[in-house]
């Protein structure tokens, strides 16, 4: 990889992913004509199905349909409905209300069984290394099938039951309401629905509402699902529902007593925004493929709360695992403020379970996009697959301390992709070392659309990635182009009073102080030596030498005692902020007083190809050879890739944990 001039390539280059882009739409009507249908049209099939029978045996005469001569009919006609009370339509108004609830019901007969299967995580799990995944993906539709079911059931239950209500009242017949099974059961469900339903698929209320009321809310379908059972007994519901809800159960507690483990010694790490977990896998746990999540339960933050997290592999020891966990909702929040230092504590998991991004890996290049903390999964992908497919990285961060932590801890990039990030965040970047030679880390956010054409185009054509709109943070950067290049010498002042800024960022006055008291083992108010330096040493990126730490405490123990009291802390961190604050100030003005020349950049793998050559090789390219991947929580990043996606027929999957 090498640096050149921008303007030079710029042209060439533009002209280049104009005929990609043009290329890759070539390909949609044969994308289209050669798909498989979705599982949700599949679905939908079926019900249609349903639907067709149950207008056709609503008014047929017996023994084919419902219509009876033996009924009192009214209204002058001579066959109505009544095979049961709670059935019985004796006038054409009291027929139509029946058929459009028996309509509302049988269309519902399909997916009462997706709602159960699509949330038997361990069957999926199994059923993710059989032949059925080449047909159906179930990692990637599962949670997308939920849904779309429990929308669709939603409303014709709600529906259903308006109709049942409106002709039992013509009837006079609301006491079926709280004296028969049909109507006990059927208010039951009507009272649920909404519960079940709205919070989990309107907007307004997710924002609102937190996740732990929401799932709670959501467990409740447990009662819906024991009250459709028994709600017509003398109809196939019993046996259409109860079968996958008996499956979901055995599923459930499989989950709960074989599949879930202990990890005894976990290391919480607090990040300025996030949580890092790393533990020792327990006995029986296996990360397969590209990574995999799993519930995580964190028994002294609370005992009956369980969180879907990415795992990812540690990039130096296979034996142990690691999950990030963003500061975001009430549970991650509590987490994060009882992490006041790194400490080992207990962890139970359940899973792994087949990540979304498994069954999306099937093509030669792919390109993953994060923001935050969804940059976990794709460790995971790249891990695994790096040295079978190229695998580009678009990372999008703000937590410097998260960007800071994930290449301290040494994680694996591809050598032969680009590995790009767009760093957003306020606060001077603390690398303990040198970033990899391939990553290149920007300042701002990217055009998504003119990104990923950008890569198709470099990637085969041979030319360079034209990166001339972003400005690269170079001091972090070290370019192993030039013949024994070694980084520079570090400026032990700046690097300092860029941990200040980092720990201050992270954990409070009085995190810092308890911590230091803890390691000096002197009781509750003073701070040795050893304490301080177990401190750094901790927490700390950057490691300084005993000189410097001694000369460290020197400054901070101001009446030359021997130890630092709570008063000495705090008059010395706010004298650092202070020298930190002029320190970083200087610095920005010399900055705004230099241009580098090659802040603007130009990023190649190998040498670049004359644009008549990279014509023939973008000609036989084919969307199916690509494919993006999105983790995070950016609805404007969704909506920009779902457009690259339908723009240029690039194949899209998301991983998400909304349930």
């Amino acid at each position: 990889m090498r640096l050149t001039a921008a303007a030079a390539a710029a042209a060439s280059s533009s002209s280049a992913k104009k005929k990609v882009s043009a290329n890759i739409k070539g390909w949609k009507q044969e994308k289209f004509r050669t798909s498989l249908p979705s599982t949700d049209r599949l679905v939908a099939f079926f019900m249609a199905f349903c639907v067709l029978f149950v207008a056709i045996t609503s008014f047929a005469p017996e023994p084919v349909g419902l219509l009876s001569t033996n009924c009192p009919c009214e209204d002058g006609i001579q066959q109505c409905i009544c095979p049961r009370p709670t059935v019985e339509a004796l006038t054409v108004f009291q027929m139509v209300c029946l058929a459009n609830s028996r309509v509302a019901a049988y269309a519902c007969y399909p997916l009462y069984p997706v709602l159960c299967l699509t949330m038997s995580r361990n069957l999926l799990a199994w059923l993710q290394h059989t032949v059925i995944v080449e047909y159906v993906p179930f990692p990637t539709c599962a949670h997308h099938l939920h849904k779309w079911a429990g929308t669709c059931v939603g409303i014709l239950v709600l529906w259903h039951g308006l109709w049942h209500l409106i002709r039992w009242g013509v009837q006079n017949n609301m006491q079926f309401l709280v004296d028969h099974p049909t109507g006990i059961t059927g208010l039951i469900m009507i009272v649920l629905t909404p519960v079940i339903v709205c919070p989990m698929r309107i907007e307004y209320l997710r924002k609102r509402i937190s996740f732990e009321i929401r799932k709670f809310l959501h467990y409740t379908s447990w009662i819906w699902m024991g009250a459709l059972c028994f709600h017509a007994p003398k109809r196939n519901v019993f046996w259409i529902v109860g079968t996958p809800l008996v499956i979901y159960w055995v599923d459930w507690l499989f989950g709960l007593l074989i599949n879930t483990r202990m990890a005894p010694s976990a290391r919480f790490v607090r990040l300025e925004s996030a949580v890092m977990i790393r533990l020792k896998k327990p006995k029986g746990f296996e990360l397969k493929g590209a990574g995999g999540y799993c519930y995580l339960c964190v028994p002294w933050i609370t005992k009956l709360e369980w969180h879907a997290f990415s795992a990812f592999k540690d990039p130096h020891n296979d034996d142990y695992v690691c999950f990030c966990i963003a500061k975001a909702g009430g549970w991650t929040r509590k987490l994060h403020e009882e992490v006041h230092e790194p400490i080992d504590r207990r962890i139970w998991l359940n899973g792994p379970y087949p990540s979304p991004f498994e069954t999306a890996l099937d093509t030669d290049n792919i390109i993953s996009v994060a923001s935050g903390i969804g940059i976990t999964p794709a460790l995971s992908a790249i891990k695994s697959l790096a040295d079978h497919r190229k695998m580009h990285l678009i990372w999008m961060v703000r937590d410097a301390s998260l960007l800071e932590f994930m290449f301290d801890f040494g994680i694996v990039v591809d050598d032969d992709a680009y590995t790009l990030i767009f760093y957003t965040g306020k606060r001077e970047l603390v690398f303990q070392r040198p970033l990899p030679y391939n990553v290149w880390v920007f300042k701002g956010r990217p055009d998504l659309d003119d990104l990923v054409v950008s890569i198709i185009t470099a990637t085969k054509s041979g030319q360079e990635l034209d990166m001339s709109d972003y400005e690269e943070i170079i001091e972090h950067h070290v370019d192993h182009d030039l013949e024994g290049a070694t980084p520079a010498p570090l400026n032990l002042e700046h690097e300092f009073f860029k941990e200040v800024t980092r720990l201050t960022s992270t954990y409070s006055i009085d995190e810092l102080f308890r911590a230091a008291v803890n390691r000096s083992h002197l009781g509750t108010r003073f701070i040795s030596y050893e304490g301080l330096k177990g401190l750094i040493e901790d927490i700390f990126v950057r490691k300084f030498s005993d000189d410097q730490l001694r000369e460290l405490f020197e400054q901070a123990d101001q009446n030359k005692s021997g130890t630092i009291s709570r008063g000495e802390f705090d008059s010395f961190m706010q004298h650092l902020q202070q020298r930190n604050k002029e320190h970083f100030d200087q610095i920005r003005k010399t900055r705004q007083q230099q241009k580098y020349a090659s802040s603007k950049v130009s990023i190649s793998f190998g040498p670049t190809v004359e644009e008549e050559e990279a014509d023939k090789v973008v000609q036989v390219e084919r969307p199916d050879h690509w494919r993006l991947l999105y983790c995070g929580g950016s609805a404007p990043v969704v909506e920009a890739l779902n457009k690259v996606s339908a723009e240029h027929c690039i194949p899209f999957s998301i991983e998400s944990f909304g349930w």
